[in-house]
């Protein structure tokens, strides 16, 4: 059951990659919101013309089966045959219910380190996590920055459940992490938001 706090402000679209073929089983399809996109956009502080933080992403409705979360960043309205990809987050423990703002461009981050990283929040995720390189060739998240007066571009954050962790390497491209998560999705949720400079 999804909550009302889900679509809020924000375009969610479930998709179901396998299993479930009873209407009595769980929908392995996880649920994904952002509280500071409760308006449709995303807040300044959270792109270049900010502090370029990542923003808190609230889980829920995992799946039993999930063995592992992947969330991907993409803004589709580049005008290239590929999107630009902003973020590449796996290995997200499935009882994760907060990833929370902040999280340090580095290609691991684990629990252990926040009380030694000040740039670490205290509170959100549970577990080690596992960062990618983005589009600007950068570790971690990088926000969104479109061209002055080109209007709105709409950014898609989608959340993978998946039936393992993953082996690919920290720091690596979309397309080793779309290579490595072919076979093991049980669903995904897509929330958009928008931001023009």
């Amino acid at each position: 059951m999804r909550t009302r706090r889900q679509v809020l402000g924000t375009v969610v679209t479930m998709t179901v990659l396998a299993g479930c073929s009873s209407e009595t089983e769980q929908d392995p399809s996880p649920g994904l919101f952002a509280p500071a996109f409760s308006d449709g956009s995303i807040p300044a502080q959270h792109t270049c013309d900010g502090s370029n933080s990542s923003p808190e992403i609230e889980i829920s409705d995992v799946a039993r089966e999930t063995e592992s979360l992947a969330l991907v960043m993409v803004d589709a309205d580049v005008p290239s045959p590929e999107p630009y990809v902003h973020w590449l987050i796996w290995n997200i423990p499935p009882d994760t219910a907060v990833l929370p703002s902040g999280i340090p461009q580095r290609a691991t981050v684990s629990l252990s380190e926040r009380g030694t990283d000040p740039g670490f929040p205290d509170s959100g995720t549970n577990g080690p996590i596992v960062q990618g390189t983005n589009s600007a060739n950068e570790i971690g998240y990088t926000g969104p920055c479109p061209p002055r007066g080109d209007g709105p571009h709409t950014y898609a954050f989608t959340l993978y459940s998946l039936t393992s962790m993953l082996t690919v390497n920290p720091g690596a491209t979309w397309a080793d992490l779309k290579t490595a998560m072919q076979d093991q999705r049980l669903g995904s949720a897509t929330l958009t938001a928008t931001y023009e400079r």
